[in-house]
């Protein structure tokens, strides 16, 4: 299970690159609430280990699973409408 939660880490910050390149419109704007979440999260972790805390990381990979999940919910959605299109 902690390698899952591990992985979602470099899952996450994939989905949300490639999902904020590749989709446009309302679709783009659907991808982007996880970075107001992320950033300052980020920015926390950056203050963290400046600090030299050992568990700087921590908020971050908690974060990300759900991060993760919401992309990839909204990257279905966009495919399941790009199929009924057709």
């Amino acid at each position: 299970m902690g390698s899952i939660i591990a992985l979602a880490v470099p899952a996450y910050l994939f989905l949300q690159l490639w999902a904020t390149l590749r989709l446009g419109g309302g679709w783009r704007l659907a991808s982007l609430p996880p970075l107001l979440i992320a950033i300052p999260i980020f920015l926390w972790c950056v203050h963290a280990l400046a600090d030299r805390s050992n568990i700087w990381p921590l908020t971050f990979i908690l974060f990300a699973p759900f991060g993760a999940i919401y992309l990839i919910v909204v990257l279905a959605l966009f495919r399941l409408s790009r199929v009924n299109r057709v």
